[in-house]
């Protein structure tokens, strides 16, 4: 029986150094009153609304004030603390674990172009093994995860998961992109006591049971197609059919509501498996249409689109959205038999929350109900990573979640 010990805390105030000096009072009260000898391996804090300088001055003090062996600090817009979505908030949601028998590795994460080539420093070279064999469904039960964080302006986040798929490709890697306005260097990054501007941190943690969940939100419509022509990111022809002719047709079928949201938002998902008769939630990699060229009946998406991959046309609302988490979680717990999850980490976009749902606090109150979780913090990114088939990509209007047994 795992012994892992888990604490969360959030306090929204103008002063950042107060909001810090609570949430750190009631992460030491909760570990203490679970069993009086803890110490937190890992502290999480995600802060929203005050400026670098307020961060640089305040977030060192979290590991004094805690005794955290690792801690890191990120800055985002809006908090995930408890059960709530805290949406433009100015405070901080602060999470701690306390492992049974996990190890947790911090790394700073950095680029560097030579020879006119790019290279990703400060990822550890060993200790990403998994503990024995494990079948697709199964890993990180046993081996390494990695969370991350990155700096949007100066760390190629894409490229990085790129690399971790090709050398470590059972490692899930979960987290998202620091978002602290619409300028460079404006986000924090914080690793221990030292803070950054830009780049990457990460922590891998390993021998901790951790389940990884990429919810997308779009459902798909028309019918699956196999691409029969495409040069980079462009999709030329679908079934060998003019792309834009396909599309039009699909367009045609739908309802009025549907049609309206092709017009604001359109996705298409590439399958991450062509083994499927019938493709369901978690099949497709979404990613979105960013162009449409009527005269040479092509369209453009958010990423390189080969021939022969199946894929097919999807749209974003709350219902599907909403439907697809909670199928997820769902599944999750009928594969594990496990109906309670006591700490989720849950990194959501800045396009989800009350710009997609009706409802406050949807994802974080999703998975504090299926999932049982009592210590649950996390943040809005601008770009949520995530497990999606067999790798780890970049997303968008996603809700990546990471849940702790």
């Amino acid at each position: 029986m795992s012994q892992n010990l888990f604490a969360s805390a959030a306090f929204e105030a103008s002063d950042l150094k107060t909001s810090v000096t609570q949430c750190c009072a009631a992460i030491n009260q909760q570990l203490s009153q679970q069993r009086p000898d803890a110490i937190a391996d890992l502290v999480v804090a995600f802060v929203a609304g005050f400026s670098g300088a307020e961060f640089e001055n305040a977030l060192p003090r979290v590991k004094d004030l805690t005794g955290g062996k690792v801690v890191v600090a990120v800055t985002c817009q809006s908090l995930v603390a408890s059960g709530k979505e805290l949406e433009n908030a100015q405070g901080v949601s602060m999470w701690a674990a306390s492992f049974d028998s996990g190890s947790v590795v911090p790394m700073v994460l950095d680029v560097h172009h030579a020879h006119e080539q790019t290279e990703i420093a400060g990822l550890p070279e060993d200790g990403w093994e998994d503990t024995e064999p494990l079948a697709p469904e199964e890993k990180g039960k046993n081996g390494p995860v990695l969370m991350m964080f990155s700096e949007a302006y100066s760390f190629p986040a894409d490229a990085m998961l790129a690399k971790i798929n090709a050398i470590y490709p059972n490692v899930k890697v979960f987290g998202g992109v620091a978002d602290a306005g619409p300028h460079p260097q404006e986000a924090r990054l914080m690793l221990n006591q030292t803070t950054y501007s830009q780049g990457a941190i990460g922590v891998r943690i390993s021998g901790v049971t951790v389940k990884t969940v990429v919810s997308q939100g779009c459902r798909p419509i028309g019918d699956p197609y196999v691409v029969t022509q495409a040069e980079r990111n462009e999709v030329q022809a679908l079934g060998g059919r003019p792309a834009f002719e396909v599309l039009k047709n699909i367009y045609a079928t739908l309802p009025t509501q549907d049609q309206s949201r092709v017009e604001n938002g359109l996705h298409l998902g590439i399958a991450m498996t062509e083994l499927k008769d019938k493709f369901q939630f978690g099949d497709f990699l979404i990613r979105n249409v960013i162009g449409i060229d009527e005269a040479s009946a092509t369209i453009r998406v958010s990423d390189y689109i080969r021939k022969g991959r199946t894929v097919q046309f999807h749209i974003r609302d709350q219902a599907s959205a909403s439907a697809e988490l909670k199928s997820l979680l769902a599944a999750l717990k009928v594969r594990t038999k496990q109906s309670v999850w006591p700490a989720a980490l849950v990194f959501t976009c800045n396009g989800r929350g009350g710009r997609l749902f009706e409802s406050n606090h949807h994802d974080a109150a999703m998975v504090r109900e299926l999932c049982g979780s009592d210590a649950l913090a996390g943040l809005f990114a601008a770009g949520e990573f995530g497990w999606v088939g067999e790798a780890n990509f970049v997303h968008g209007f996603t809700a990546s979640i990471a849940l702790f047994e």
